[in-house]
């Protein structure tokens, strides 16, 4: 309940700004054009055109909530400003309180981003509709990529903590996502072992493996149970970096 809280929030802070964040989702929208205008040039609008548009304009869409989340899940700047010495005596633990700050934004990009762009999309770019099968295991691919991504960028958070910064640690995980979330491509196109190994890293599960699901191209049952293995893995990761950095948490501001 109280994670829900700072949930609604969040996702009311967020709604201050719509008309700024509808000008970013016109600018998306015009990404998605052209890249998918790229991939239909090169593929001559041949019968994997079409499946290349949609896997393009569908990852454009849930950027916002697999991607482009809270820098750290807020943990760099209350560093800076000496806010996180609040968080830390409130009655609910970082995670927790972390999580529902994200959850609220991601929400609010839910429905003023991704939805505008995946409309958009479909009504002026070409993107296809999935078949009913597989709408439902769409949604909770995509919730578990949506947790997975958190666990990440509230590692970067934690980096913060350690280092005081999180610059390197933004940096990393910004190439790490473009080269390994198949965003950029699908796993086919990757040479070489890469292709296989690809598809099982926790990137690759924050946007390739909800838009394959989406297209109904890969086992979803397999698909679901590698999502669910990493967002378990990172937990554990974050909670043991959680009670072993806090010990020695360092305050700039304040």
């Amino acid at each position: 309940m109280k994670t829900f809280i700072f949930a609604r929030i969040s996702f009311r802070q967020n709604r201050l700004y719509w008309a700024n964040h509808l000008i970013n989702s016109i600018g998306s929208l015009l990404f998605g054009y052209i890249t998918s205008s790229i991939w239909k040039a090169l593929l001559k609008d041949g019968p994997n055109a079409s499946s290349m548009v949609t896997y393009v304009l569908v990852n454009q869409s849930i950027l916002w909530v697999t991607m482009f989340l809270p820098k750290g899940a807020y943990l760099p700047e209350k560093i800076r400003s000496g806010d996180i010495v609040f968080d830390l005596v409130r009655p609910v633990s970082l995670i927790a309180l972390s999580f529902g700050q994200v959850t609220g934004t991601a929400w609010y990009n839910f429905l003023y981003r991704s939805l505008p762009i995946f409309i958009g999309s479909y009504l002026l770019i070409g993107l296809e509709l999935p078949t009913f099968a597989c709408v439902l295991p769409f949604f909770i691919s995509l919730f578990f990529a949506f947790i997975i991504s958190f666990f990440i960028n509230y590692g970067i958070g934690l980096w913060a903590i350690a280092f005081l910064d999180d610059t390197a640690g933004r940096n990393l995980y910004y190439f790490l996502t473009a080269f390994f979330s198949g965003y950029y491509l699908p796993a086919e196109y990757y040479p070489g072992m890469l292709k296989q190994i690809m598809p099982l890293t926790p990137f690759a599960c924050t946007n390739y493996i909800p838009a394959q699901i989406y297209l109904g191209k890969i086992p979803v049952l397999r698909s679901l149970a590698l999502q669910l293995l990493w967002m378990v893995l990172l937990y554990g990761i974050c909670s043991g970096l959680t009670r072993s950095l806090l010990k020695k948490t360092v305050i700039q501001g304040g």
